[in-house]
């Protein structure tokens, strides 16, 4: 008897590119890549929102040809996991107490179940909705924190769960996208891309020890801070690359273009090894050529950057989260590409950071998946390879039962999440 291929497809619907990948996973988790379409958004994208619906379903409609013909299988309905962001995204987390009145003090399944009940009951805005909600810790009596309370001694436990939420109707475009292209009313899972690219770029230990992702793309800056294997903290500035592009061009006196080409070429390095405090470019619209001072390059670079960088400093400081970093940061977007915004994240939050590079090898028809472009949908495959096997282990269980009932948690991904809590790290 042949086993049904585990055929999983990543949507990404950014400021910059579309993206399609189609994967399949097997049941030891390892993913292989077997198609994949691509195309620059075209300006349907601003800040992560989809503000020209028709010409974004005509890109994606032939990025997903592209990726269906160079996979050459046919994509599992079920299977389709699409990233959400926007400046719109935010975030709770929801605490939720009950006390232990079993016999022999040891907290059970029924005890989780309900403090996380207890820590859902805060209500979000008739205009939001539900993207993602994760575990974050447990509390017992107070004191202690831990991972899986099931079986510990105590008189009472909280839960503590992370709940993503945006804009219900800018979060359902990205499903009417698909519906536009030919697939049904609900098909495709949302999920938060910061929380997709965690799955690709942070590692078991710093998922135990506490790490700040930080994905900085053309128009949006996201970030998810990760500690004991549940996430902290979680947001969207409604800044980018776009905006750093956009500062060096009037700074400067440049073409829009030109500065862009200057981001994504990055001779920075190069010039000041070489001594120099000047560099040349030509000018697009009359040829002339023009000197440039390197210092003001950098400063405006700086500015915007630290800019940025702050902004989540100080959110993560609100939340008295900056002591939970043992392991420092991650970057990863188009950013990543661009060492000045390394140094930059480094020097606000005084850790180290690494680029984002994927944890796990990937195999097959990507050859650039090493890149951190990729992180988003790369997380993507293996977020729905857990999601589908653990599902399949665990349908009925508990954790099934605690998703029912919330906006875009009753879909058939929640199958999936039945034991999410005990086998996926966050």
């Amino acid at each position: 008897m042949f086993q049904k291929r585990n055929v999983i497809t990543a949507v990404e619907i950014g400021t910059t590119k579309i993206c399609v990948l189609i994967g399949e996973s097997d049941k030891d988790g390892g993913l292989t890549v077997l198609g994949h379409g691509e195309a620059p958004s075209g300006g349907s994208v601003v800040k992560g929102e989809i503000v020209e619906m028709n010409t974004a379903v005509g890109i994606l409609s032939k990025v997903f040809d592209e990726a269906n013909k160079s996979a050459g299988c046919e994509i599992d309905r079920d299977n389709i996991y699409i990233a959400v962001t926007g400046a719109d995204i935010n975030y709770y987390q929801g605490i939720g107490t009950v006390i232990i009145n079993n016999e022999d003090s040891k907290v059970s399944e029924e005890d989780v179940n309900q403090a996380v009940q207890n820590a859902r009951v805060k209500p979000i805005p008739p205009d939001k909705m539900i993207i993602n909600s994760f575990d974050s810790y447990y509390l017992l009596d107070g004191t202690r924190r831990l991972r899986t309370p099931v079986d510990q001694i105590a008189s009472r436990l909280e839960a503590c769960i992370h709940v993503v939420y945006g804009d219900r109707n800018r979060v359902k475009n990205f499903q009417n996208a698909l519906r536009d292209i030919g697939f049904e009313d609900g098909e495709g899972h949302l999920v938060f891309s910061a929380v997709a690219s965690a799955y690709a770029l942070i590692s078991d230990h710093e998922q135990e020890n506490g790490a700040l992702l930080v994905e900085m793309g053309g128009g949006i800056t996201e970030y998810i801070m990760v500690h004991n294997h549940g996430p902290l903290s979680s947001g969207v500035i409604p800044v980018g690359l776009d905006h750093l592009a956009n500062d060096i061009s009037i700074g400067l006196d440049l073409h829009i273009s030109q500065a862009r080409k200057m981001i994504k070429e990055n001779h920075l390095h190069d010039l000041r090894r070489q001594g120099k405090s000047f560099f040349e470019i030509t000018s697009a619209s009359s040829g002339a050529v023009r000197k440039i001072s390197l210092n003001s390059l950098e400063k405006i670079i700086d500015l915007r950057l630290r800019e940025t960088f702050t902004m989540i400093r100080k959110e993560l400081k609100k939340e008295n989260a900056l002591n939970y970093l043992s392991c420092g940061g991650i970057l990863s977007g188009g950013a990543a590409l661009f060492p000045p915004a390394l140094e930059i994240y480094e020097s606000v939050f005084e850790f180290p950071v690494r680029q984002g590079i994927p944890e796990e090898e990937v195999s097959g028809a990507l050859t650039d998946l090493e890149s951190p472009r990729y992180s988003t949908v790369l997380g993507l495959l293996k977020y729905g390879s857990l999601a589908t096997y653990n599902g399949e282990r665990g349908k009925g269980s508990i954790f099934d039962k605690l998703m029912r009932g919330v906006d875009n948690m009753s879909s058939p991904i929640m199958k999936g999440f039945s034991s999410l809590r005990n086998s996926i790290k966050f």
